[in-house]
């Protein structure tokens, strides 16, 4: 996923109050086997009424990008359709290497597409409104507060 287009800012809208926030949010991956990642759901704001459902990757493996289509039909049911479904890898513990926010999007034939927010490339067009949703709304995506530490690992649900 390294060669993302950008997406548009025009598909973020600004972040109200926080709904859900889940730290042990249980997922299924395939027929047989669940996934666990760390759920937050926003209300947007702007003319009409949606939610904005960040899944933040808690493990090693990339179950988040391997679920994306089960993940959204699953929160799609549970907010509605207008939902916008961030998908957040935090930078590693290590320091190697930077943590991402990509935008999903599921197709007409119900494949996942992904469109990078951050970081973008400061020479792209679409770099300084992707950063001025970051600076006002997307650092309460990619800023971990202590508590989000708290159950993340260890936790049976």
């Amino acid at each position: 996923m390294d060669a993302l287009t950008p997406a548009s800012p025009d598909s973020l809208r600004p972040l109200g109050e926080l709904v859900a926030d889940e730290p042990s949010w249980h997922f299924r991956i395939g027929p047989a086997g669940e996934g666990v990642t760390h759920l937050r759901v926003w209300l947007t704001l702007g003319p009409e009424p949606g939610h904005l459902a960040v899944v933040t990757e808690t493990g090693g493996a990339a179950l988040v990008t391997q679920s994306a289509e089960q993940i959204w039909a699953v929160l799609a049911r549970r907010f509605g359709p207008s939902l916008v479904l961030l998908e957040h890898h935090p930078a590693p513990e290590t320091g190697e290497g930077a943590g991402t926010l990509d935008l999903v999007r599921i197709g007409a034939n119900g494949s996942p597409h992904w469109s990078r927010i951050w970081p973008t490339p400061e020479d792209n067009p679409r770099h300084a409104g992707l950063e001025l949703w970051m600076a006002t709304d997307g650092h309460q995506i990619v800023s971990r507060p202590a508590s989000w530490f708290d159950g993340c690992e260890g936790e049976d649900g």
